[in-house]
């Protein structure tokens, strides 16, 4: 099913092993490839976001979770947002994979209030505010 395809990022999430750094992983490519300049990426970003968030309802739909683990489209947008403030390199690369996830995992103030929100919105937006946060810090960081 293309909804299953779609939010676990071609079944990365099915991973026993850390489906979450997976799938972010998976954010990578995708930045190179839409990374010409800002519109681009905001384009991509958008894109995914309204994508993953019909993919995931349907998943959560199916298997009756909240947010079900193998749902890792949320990963892969949460990326994405890192390189709104910073421009692509091998440094923010590396910064915001690391950066991302542990915003990921901990789930700081304002992050963990997102995730509250019921459905497909609270699996992609305290993913999305993630990254927009890690964008922000790496902005700081790195002017």
């Amino acid at each position: 099913m293309i909804y299953e395809l779609i939010a676990t990022g071609f079944y990365v999430g099915r991973s026993p092993v850390a489906p979450g750094t997976l799938g972010t992983l998976l954010g990578v490519p995708i930045v190179y490839l839409v990374s010409l300049n800002l519109w681009t990426i905001l384009f991509a970003l958008v894109v995914l976001f309204v994508v993953g968030l019909v993919a995931s309802n349907e998943v959560i739909r199916l298997t009756g979770e909240e947010d079900p683990q193998q749902v890792v489209i949320d990963e892969v947008v949460g990326y994405v947002a890192c390189f709104l403030l910073v421009e692509p390199s091998l440094k923010t690369y590396v910064l915001a994979f690391i950066l991302f996830r542990a915003l990921d995992v901990l789930k700081p103030f304002p992050i963990n209030l997102f995730e509250k929100f019921q459905g497909a919105y609270g699996v992609m937006l305290d993913d999305l505010v993630a990254g927009l946060m890690t964008s922000l810090i790496l902005f700081l960081l790195l002017k």
